[in-house]
């Protein structure tokens, strides 16, 4: 199938600078790698996504902060991609294979924004305190939240299956969420009402 992905991404993150002077966009990415995601309709846009980014990250416009996650905030561990060569040894560590149990979203929120307000991003030693990136949650819509409210901006893409607490609560910190449909058919929404992407 021709995936939307452009058009998926297109406001879902910070606009990617023209002007290569510019500080590159940074963005972190949590990716869903729990057993209900091995399918390969979720598997097939998790990688459309990531190459999308990837691509900017090879121009030397993007930076992207990538974890896998499930329901321990311990097990957060970031992988920074930063130009060719972090791309290509990302690809060589990246599984289509997720087996891990229940989610929760809202734990890893809260932990990374503690981590960012103390200078740090887990297992990275980098200082984003002042640039706070924005956050990309990648899940299937499965499980719940666990969480009444994100302390941080959070975008987020549901694949196959719609999460309306997470819609909600992406909308609340100004981001969006993005529907992807199992006929492959994308709806963003945010706080300006629901738009028909593809």
């Amino acid at each position: 199938p021709n995936f939307p992905v452009k058009l998926l991404m297109k406001d879902l993150v910070v606009n990617v600078p023209v002007d290569r002077k510019e500080q590159k966009q940074k963005i972190i990415i949590i990716l869903d790698f729990s057993g209900s995601m091995n399918d390969p309709f979720k598997q097939d846009w998790v990688n459309a996504i990531l190459i999308d980014r990837f691509r900017y990250v090879m121009q030397g416009e993007a930076e992207v902060f990538f974890s896998y996650f499930v329901n321990k905030v311990e097990d957060l561990h970031f992988h920074h991609v930063h130009d060719k060569a972090s791309v290509i040894n990302f690809w060589s560590m990246f599984s289509n294979d997720p087996s891990g149990g229940m989610t929760r979203v809202g734990d890893m929120v809260e932990k990374i924004s503690d981590e960012i307000k103390a200078g740090r991003l887990c297992n990275l030693d980098i200082d984003m305190s002042e640039e706070k990136p924005e956050i990309l949650v990648i899940n299937d819509g499965q499980d719940n939240i666990h969480s009444e409210g994100f302390p941080y901006k959070v975008n987020a893409i549901c694949l196959e299956q719609q999460n309306n607490q997470l819609k909600k609560l992406c909308i609340e910190t100004h981001g969006k969420q993005v529907y992807v449909d199992p006929d492959h058919s994308v709806t963003a929404y945010s706080e300006s009402g629901e738009e028909k992407i593809s």
